[in-house]
């Protein structure tokens, strides 16, 4: 049990539980059937409940169950890794912590296919609540940028940033489908950031 939750009241524990078990039972639709073959009936059906309890803690069914667990592991993705990356001084090994957050997530066959493989289907359900880890990725991926490009301009390290965190994206599309070559992006990920590097001693 989380730090957090042992403040809790049995009943709010029982309904924390219960809401986990409905994002449980909605991962494994959404595997098996995908977003437009999901349904409440077929949530309820797998995580051993009723509909009506279902839409008690999702009034809007379907899209509210989507949108909280989407927002839910965004943020533990920026939770593990801003935790990651506090740890490190180096800003290359900075950025790969946030990363390897990233990939970690992806590469679990429950979250994975989900969180980065966004259908045109589930992309508007999803909309309030999409981007949100990305954002602050940039934000510090451009800090680390700065001080690897002995600070450089905001504007510059910003554009820097963009791509790196877009190439994180595409590796977690691909970490989605084969767990086996996060790795080997990782690798590629630290190279592309290593290589913004500029010696002390270089003009602009």
């Amino acid at each position: 049990m989380a730090e957090g939750e042992k403040q809790l009241s049995l009943r709010e524990r029982n309904k924390l539980r219960t809401r986990r078990e409905i994002h449980a039972a909605a991962l494994e639709v959404f595997q098996a059937e995908g977003f437009a073959g999901s349904s409440v009936d077929k949530i309820a059906k797998t995580a051993g409940t009723s509909k009506g309890t279902i839409y008690v803690y999702f009034p809007d069914g379907l899209n509210d169950i989507y949108r909280e667990i989407y927002a839910d592991l965004s943020k533990k993705i920026l939770n593990a890794g801003c935790n990651a990356r506090d740890a490190e001084t180096d800003p290359v090994k900075r950025i790969l912590a946030l990363a390897a957050a990233l990939l970690e997530l992806c590469a679990q066959p429950e979250t994975g296919r989900f969180y980065s493989l966004l259908s045109p289907t589930l992309r508007p359900v999803l909309a309030p609540v999409l981007g949100q880890a990305s954002s602050e990725f940039t934000v510090m991926v451009a800090e680390d940028v700065q001080a690897l490009r002995n600070n450089d301009s905001a504007a510059d390290a910003t554009v820097f940033a963009e791509l790196l965190v877009g190439a994180m994206r595409e590796a977690a599309k691909i970490v989605s489908d084969a767990p086996r070559k996060k790795k080997s992006l990782l690798a590629g990920l630290e190279a592309l950031a290593a290589g913004l590097a500029r010696s002390p001693d270089r003009t602009a």
